[in-house]
């Protein structure tokens, strides 16, 4: 009984080296890799397993986290653009509002002075005008003064002439 199972399990392990032998075959009929295994730190690795096989766990164990963090630098850098434009767009915005609120201060503030102005100018002229007719004498009532006016020369003279 134990023969029959170890022939399976000694199939499956021929199997498995067959196809493991087969993809070493196609790794190392690669260009790439066999310019790599000519060059010195190619032969220093194949001379050194441990070293070999710690090189490969650390490149692939760290692949994840250096992955994960260049996707976070990524993340992060168009976040930033992103919120440098939000927020620019937002001051941006703040200060237009407080100019808004600047400019129509100011309208407000000059439409109060200019009203002043209006109403004094307007008093000022009426009050001018009243002055300068209550002081001198209208048209009508330097006529009537005129024809009012006796001479005394043609007084006396009429009354002589009367009593002759």
């Amino acid at each position: 009984m134990s023969n029959s199972e170890r022939l399976p399990l000694s199939r499956g392990m021929q199997d498995l080296q067959n196809r493991f032998n087969t993809m070493m075959h196609t790794i190392n009929s690669n260009s790439k890799v066999a310019a790599f295994m000519s060059s010195s730190v190619g032969q220093y690795l194949d001379e050194h397993p441990f070293l070999a096989l710690l090189l490969l766990v650390f490149t692939i164990m760290s692949a994840v986290p250096v992955g994960l963090f260049l996707i976070f630098a990524v993340v992060t850098s168009l976040l930033a653009c992103i919120g440098f434009i939000v927020m620019e767009g937002l001051m941006l915005s703040i200060g237009g509002v407080v100019l808004l609120c600047f400019l129509f201060g100011l309208v407000l503030i000059s439409l109060v002075i200019t009203s002043f102005l209006a109403i004094c100018i307007v008093t000022f002229s009426t009050t001018m005008n009243y002055y300068h007719h209550s002081s001198s004498p209208s048209k009508q009532e330097e006529a009537a003064d005129c024809s009012a006016i006796s001479y005394p020369d043609d007084t006396e003279s009429k009354s002589t002439l009367k009593k002759d």
